[in-house]
């Protein structure tokens, strides 16, 4: 049985969400999702300080031995497809019924495994964006979750790591490990919630010691018993971490990654670092202020020693009523911080956003009437920089706010914007290097 350690409950930290119509035709109202990306500040992570090997931690006598779990009385069909860009949701057609998942895999209970079905990429607003995706994996009964993180297409793992799976049929919540060189650092429970809104957890703890780590995870009901094994031990859920990164990136959630709502910073798609052809290490988190990102600079950026740091930061200030003089003197205490330390200090004006596109989706409180003043004075003083990087060319419209085709959600620029972003970077980057 499972050993619960009372003090490590952690909710889940970005929501994200799965709307169900009943096998059979009877449709059920589809939920919209929660916004995946825009953080909880009040929730917290908690985590084991001490270390435990697997026996201690979970009370299993090795690692190799499946420990007992609770059968499945359903046959499970799990299908499993790639992300399709600016896709929020996907539509399952099978069995005459449609059913809407917002991961980009799911796990159907059915009578006969061998049913015919089909999936097709959707838009928030319910428009077909690709139909009969090719289908990457298909799985029958399967005993332990399907972890969906990408680290193995990574240059560097993210200095806070998102872990993301698909969704267990029946689970009531979701035991997380993080194991460093054989030893587990980091145990996480998520918040009982419904199924269908529980497939992520954002670590809000720095991975900054040096070591090989992985991480998995396992489904649990209601009484903490495992309706499945853990996760197995792969590439993509695995990585390195080092220091002596030469181009690292500090920042909140545009840096951390995701997009389209639902896809979380742990797939590739929606980071821009994908689109920088010189690897940089991505040291955001997502929904920090620039006091935030300062506070974080000594234990997050120093044990890296870069030469070059990337910091983008300011959005969550004036969307919260943050005055840009106070933005700027966080971000001047950021650049002697760098300088102090060897450290090249490259500022990039923060992305505007599209208060209509908020107040239609409803996802996030609406900025003040001045936030454009505010970013305005940010955006000032960082041209004003020896170092700097201006990408909203190509993200702004006529009015000053981010373009709409380029987020779904008014705040998060999705893959078209992050691309803009990471080839700025690389442009900045080519010129820097052909200096040198």
């Amino acid at each position: 049985m499972l050993k619960v350690v009372p003090i490590v409950i952690a909710i889940a930290l970005c929501f994200s969400n799965l709307g169900f119509i009943e096998l059979g035709g009877r449709v059920k109202d589809v939920p919209a999702p929660h916004n995946h990306l825009t953080q909880d500040k009040n929730a917290q992570a908690a985590t084991i300080s001490e270390l435990y090997d697997f026996d201690d931690a979970t009370n299993a006598p090795a690692q190799s031995i499946p420990e007992e779990i609770i059968p499945n009385e359903q046959n499970i069909l799990r299908l499993f497809w790639d992300i399709v860009p600016n896709a929020v949701k996907y539509e399952i057609l099978i069995d005459g019924a449609s059913i809407f998942s917002y991961t980009n895999g799911i796990e159907l209970p059915v009578d006969d495994v061998h049913k015919k079905f089909q999936v097709n990429a959707v838009s928030l607003e319910g428009t077909t964006l690709e139909n009969k995706i090719p289908i990457r994996d298909i799985e029958t009964n399967p005993n332990a979750p399907r972890t969906t993180t990408e680290f193995d297409k990574m240059n560097y793992p993210p200095i806070y790591p998102v872990y993301s799976w698909i969704p267990t049929n029946g689970a009531d919540h979701y035991e997380i490990e993080l194991i460093k060189d054989g030893k587990i650092i980091r145990r996480y429970f998520t918040q009982t919630q419904p199924q269908e809104d529980n497939f992520d957890l954002y670590d809000k703890v720095a991975v900054v010691d040096e070591g090989e780590y992985f991480w998995r995870v396992r489904a649990l009901n209601s009484d903490n018993q495992p309706l499945t094994h853990w996760s197995e031990k792969d590439s993509s859920n695995s990585f390195e971490v080092k220091h002596q990164i030469r181009f690292c990136a500090l920042g909140d959630s545009i840096t951390h990654g995701g997009g389209a709502i639902s896809a979380p910073p742990s797939t590739v798609l929606y980071n821009w670092e994908t689109y920088c052809a010189i690897p940089v290490k991505n040291l955001g988190r997502s929904g920090d202020t620039t006091a935030e990102i300062l506070e974080r600079f000594d234990n997050d950026v120093l044990p890296f020693r870069p030469e070059v740091l990337f910091i983008m930061a300011g959005v969550n200030d004036y969307r919260a009523d943050i005055l840009g003089s106070e933005s700027v003197e966080n971000l001047e205490l950021l650049r002697d911080k760098c300088e102090r330390n060897g450290i090249k200090p490259v500022f990039l004006t923060p992305t505007p956003i599209n208060p209509a596109q908020i107040q239609k989706l409803n996802f996030i409180d609406l900025p003040p009437e001045d936030w454009q003043e505010h970013r305005k004075f940010i955006c000032d003083w960082i041209c004003d920089q020896r170092y700097f990087i201006d990408v909203n060319e190509k993200l702004i419209d006529d009015e000053g706010n981010l373009m709409e085709s380029l987020s779904i959600d008014g705040l998060h620029p999705d893959a078209e914007g992050k691309k803009i972003i990471g080839e700025a970077v690389a442009a900045w980057l080519d010129k820097y290097l052909n200096l040198k």
